[in-house]
């Protein structure tokens, strides 16, 4: 029976040591899992706030936006104008100022 009592002894020393390891083991598992849990709250941080993500323009990019709009309302050349030109070359009273187209012509070629 002393034997017994020895072993009895022997083993509850041993299952405390293994309790506290397993206690040990136990908080680095919890450990791990509330870092775990950190990250994925932080990653799920993230993804929001790249859903909250806006875009907000200049007042000049306003500006460029309405211009860009009004042109594209417009016609790209005066009809009632080209009208009156087809007009007057049908009817021979379209008149050419030579000299005033000449001078343009030359101003344009200095200038390139």
């Amino acid at each position: 029976m002393g034997v017994v009592m020895v072993n009895n002894v022997k083993n509850g020393g041993f299952n405390s040591a293994n309790s506290a390891v397993y206690q040990q083991k136990e908080q680095q598992l919890e450990q791990t899992k509330l870092e775990s849990a950190k990250q994925q709250t932080s990653q799920t941080d993230t993804v929001k706030s790249v859903n909250k993500d806006s875009v907000a323009l200049t007042p000049q990019a306003n500006q460029l936006k309405e211009l860009q709009k009004r042109i594209s309302d417009t016609d790209a050349f005066d009809s009632k104008k080209v009208d009156d030109i087809k007009q007057a070359l049908s009817d021979g009273q379209y008149s050419i100022n030579y000299d005033r187209l000449a001078s343009k012509l030359a101003a344009f070629e200095f200038e390139l």
